[in-house]
């Protein structure tokens, strides 16, 4: 006997995948519409376990049955979209670009995309707006869910006396614990990874088991309904990017999800249960999957000359509906629909599918991403390699590797160390032009960097889940460097302007100072100003541009890709004030290494044909080199 269908759940999914799709159209209403997946993962809870569950006790569960099942529903859809956006990445991504989506398929066919995108960067972070399968972090949630959920359940209804409700209740209690203390301390591993997930899941569990009361009353049934929708209108019109999540806020969506899967026959059901809403249902598999490419690709291409009305987000989400109807009724439908009589051919041509994601993801990695598919001139644009001290051995050491002396040099070998850099991610973009001046100076130094981790004592960084260990390691840097009597100057480079926004934080920037300036006293202290900062991704920008110019130049943009001076100096004005009065008191050297790239009519982000910079904010191992060498009378100074 199959589980009975409820036209409601499919209603349900329309109120999980459209806020989705709004809140990445950037529609300002819907600013918790990421919640959608949620609701998702609720629902999954709850119908998978269903369907495990009465098979188990009817005597009819297969895990290869369960998996052709999974197969059948995931695939056709999801690999017809990755062939055609690994189509459109190939002809419109810059090499750089191209191979980060040759990892993302390598890892989305592999179930790991959720692992991938933890490693690499936020969910909510501006460089996560342009790749294609960033929303393919949710399946690797649900397809790892999978796995280990009904191999779990088997050896419960062997050994465990089916005591599922037991197994389901732990997993919720832990998981939930785990997802309130990781939003805190390491909120990106918490919103991608499964522990941290699992207890949504099992919250739509537990209803299958029947864990919660249930009530015959109408008045009751309708009650729980409404309050579910409104928990999910709450979670959907006031939640924002900068809200913890998941954690205790992820409880509003899922309960409002729990109470309506409940409600069954209520006021809110009945509406999901009309024909438009449960047709939406029925596509929201293949809407969730072509939405966020097409937006993707359209954030990646924003600055080219393209007719505003092909960019909207109405055209787009009228184009997301195109593709996800075709996808259902052409691709998905029919091959969900379709008996299997071979489960072993089944599965060997599932595998050699998986091959060829896997071979083709592989290929655009190892080759770099291709640079060969576009002119040379603009590759060149493209290309900017990685610091040479972006290594473990040099960059974010631990407190230990610093006390122990474990730390990188800088410029000529076999020559006691004269100078030290000492700060963030900036100092890391500038390691190879003050490492590069230090061999024409014929001068050696040190080098102590941590990503987001300012180098003045006591003043945490900019990632609060590295806070404590941010002031513990600035405090060894800060003895090692009081202590060791041959090296004379100590240059501090920092992104400064995070820490000067405001009135307070430059009272504690002020203070923080004063504290660094003390411990290191009888140094000679240079703070280097750091570079102007652009609004787009440079290299990304400039050599898109060139391409259009080679190619569709009236989609090109004619101006310069300048930065404006006075946006420099507006956004570090309170710090420019509050260095001048310490400079007039001669406590350090202020480098304006940020004049070296800037003049009259803006800092320039590009020369001789290569990027000047990293990505929007951080200097090319090219740019760190030419800025630092611009002016050696000044910067040499700093490593003599």
């Amino acid at each position: 006997m199959s589980l009975k269908y409820r036209s409601d759940i499919d209603g349900l999914r329309t109120l999980a995948v459209m806020p989705v799709i709004f809140y990445h159209a950037g529609m300002t209403l819907f600013s918790g519409g990421y919640v959608g997946v949620d609701i998702f993962f609720v629902i999954s809870g709850y119908l998978i376990t269903s369907i495990i569950v009465r098979e188990l006790d009817e005597d009819r569960f297969t895990i290869a049955n369960f998996y052709v099942r999974r197969v059948k529903r995931i695939f056709p859809a999801l690999y017809f979209l990755l062939a055609f956006t690994f189509i459109l990445s190939f002809f419109s991504l810059m090499p750089a670009h191209f191979e980060g989506f040759g990892k993302s398929v390598v890892s989305t066919v592999l179930f790991g995309s959720n692992i991938l995108f933890w490693q690499e960067s936020g969910y909510f972070d501006a460089q996560a707006e342009t790749k294609p399968l960033l929303h393919t972090w949710s399946l690797g949630v649900e397809e790892q869910f999978y796995i280990f959920f009904p191999l779990m359940l088997m050896l419960i209804a062997r050994y465990g006396s089916k005591k599922y409700i037991r197994f389901a209740l732990t997993l919720f209690v832990i998981s939930f614990g785990l997802s309130v203390w990781g939003t805190k301390t390491h909120p990106e591993a918490a919103f991608y990874l499964i522990p941290y997930r699992t207890w949504e899941l099992m919250l739509g569990a537990l209803i299958s088991l029947g864990f919660f009361p249930k009530t015959e009353k109408l008045l009751n049934i309708n009650l729980m309904s409404l309050a579910g929708f409104i928990m999910l209108c709450v979670s959907i019109f006031t939640f924002k990017p900068s809200t913890p999540f998941p954690g205790y806020a992820a409880l509003l969506p899922c309960m409002g999800t729990a109470l309506i899967i409940m409600a069954q026959g209520g006021i809110v059901n009945q509406i999901l249960s009309l024909k438009p809403v449960v047709w939406i249902g029925l596509l929201s598999y293949s809407l969730y999957l072509w939405h966020w490419p097409l937006f993707a690709l359209r954030n990646y291409w924003e600055s080219a000359n393209i007719p505003e009305f092909y960019t909207s987000d109405y055209f787009l989400i009228f184009l997301t509906f195109a593709f996800a109807s075709f996808s259902y009724y052409i691709v998905e439908k029919p091959l969900r629909v379709k008996k299997i009589q071979n489960k072993k051919l089944f599965f060997r041509y599932t595998y050699a599918v998986m091959a060829a994601g896997c071979v083709f993801g592989a290929l655009v990695i190892f080759t770099d991403g291709i640079p060969q598919r576009i002119p040379e001139d603009v590759a060149k644009l493209a290309y900017v390699p990685n610091s040479k001290f972006k290594t473990k051995a040099c960059y974010e050491l631990p407190e230990s590797a610093i006390k122990a002396g474990k730390y990188c040099g800088l410029g000529t070998e076999k020559v006691k160390p004269k100078f030290a850099l000492w700060g963030d991610s900036h100092a890391l973009a500038l390691s190879d032009g003050i490492d590069k001046l230090a061999k024409e100076t014929g001068t050696g130094g040190v080098f102590m960097s941590t990503s987001a981790c300012p180098p003045l004592l006591g003043l945490a960084g900019t990632d609060r889940a590295k806070a404590n260990a941010c002031i513990e390691t600035n405090l060894a840097v800060g003895e090692v460097l009081a202590n060791d009597r041959h090296i004379k100057k100590v240059i501090l480079v920092c992104r400064w302007k995070k820490y000067t926004d405001t009135p307070a934080r430059v009272e504690e920037f002020r203070q923080a100072l004063e504290r660094t300036l003390d411990r290191l006293k009888g140094k000679e202290i240079y703070f280097v100003l750091d570079n102007a900062e652009a609004d787009f991704d440079v290299p990304r920008e400039l050599a898109k541009n060139a391409l259009l110019k080679a190619y569709l130049p009236a989609l090109a943009s004619s101006s310069q890709m300048n930065i404006p001076l006075e946006t420099y100096e507006k956004e570090n004005s309170p710090l420019l004030t509050l260095l001048q009065y310490y400079e007039d008191m001669d406590r350090f050297t202020v480098v304006p290494l940020y004049k070296a790239l800037c003049a009259e009519k803006g800092c320039i982000t590009e020369h001789d044909g290569r990027a000047l910079y990293y990505d929007d904010d951080h200097l090319s191992v090219f740019g760190a080199e030419y800025a630092v060498l611009k002016d050696k009378e000044i910067t040499s100074e700093m490593v003599k």
